[in-house]
């Protein structure tokens, strides 16, 4: 993978210990320029305010891999009958539901749509927590059950997997929605569902009223069964809409 001198030196110059090999190279992926800086912005206090859970619409920029250039739409709706029950949808691609408590925002179940599979985590996968400083990993035990989505009584695999939830700390970032301060969440995995041994992360930056701005492998779970790390790819926001917000999201000036 090529990744420019640049680009490294902007990412090594982060104070944030966490930020290591891995890290710096799936951040490598959203492209040279996008990561600015580490930048002083206070952790996740409440969930909701990093992931607004207003109905809106996202649209996303890949800026590698196989469908680089490409875009994509990322849908976020409330459940009619539960106030703190969402659905975040990408079409043909996968649908996340979402849980609100105090505890953050979790993923009780998702669906992967070209495999057909609905994957259900017990506890929770976790999204976004609050009061989760830099430097302290907070842990989650899951069990995985993957079910035929033709058939949901049908058991395709099940297993278990340990997802490492951190708070990389506070980043200035440049997409072409705007420039935000954001904070880089991971949410490493590691573990065995079915006949696949999982060893594999994700990367989001959530900019404070605006949601994820940025991501690598920003997917549910159950893809962990299919994709491998080769096929990463990065992602960026090009524009954001929610039901009452006709104008793009609030932005800071580059310094």
């Amino acid at each position: 993978m090529l990744i420019t001198s640049a680009f490294m030196a902007t990412v090594c110059l982060s104070p944030i210990p966490t930020l290591d090999a891995d890290d710096r190279q799936a951040l490598a992926l959203l492209g040279e320029g996008v990561v600015i800086g580490p930048a002083e912005v206070p952790p996740v206090s409440e969930s909701s305010n990093w992931l607004p859970l207003v109905d809106a619409v996202s649209t996303f920029v890949r800026t590698s891999g196989n469908s680089k250039g490409s875009t994509e739409q990322v849908s976020l709706q409330g459940a009619i009958s539960e106030a703190n029950e969402w659905t975040q949808h990408a079409p043909n691609r996968w649908t996340r539901y979402l849980h609100q408590s105090d505890e953050g925002i979790h993923v009780p179940t998702s669906i992967n749509i070209p495999h057909a599979v609905i994957s259900k985590y017990e506890p929770p996968e976790p999204l976004v927590l609050p009061g989760v400083a830099s430097g302290q990993p907070v842990e989650h035990d899951i069990k995985v059950q993957v079910y035929d989505i033709h058939d949901p009584t049908v058991l395709a695999h099940s297993g278990s997997l340990r997802a490492i939830y951190h708070d990389l700390g506070g980043f200035r970032i440049t997409v072409p929605a705007g420039t935000f301060d954001a904070r880089l969440i991971k949410v490493s995995y590691d573990g065995k569902v079915g006949p696949a041994t999982i060893t594999d992360a994700s990367w989001a930056f959530y900019a404070e009223g605006v949601g994820p701005i940025a991501y690598v492998n920003y997917k549910d779970v159950s893809a962990f069964l299919i994709y491998h790390q080769d096929e990463r790819y990065g992602t960026v926001l090009q524009s954001s809409e929610s039901a009452t917000q006709s104008s793009p999201p609030t932005k800071s000036d580059p310094s």
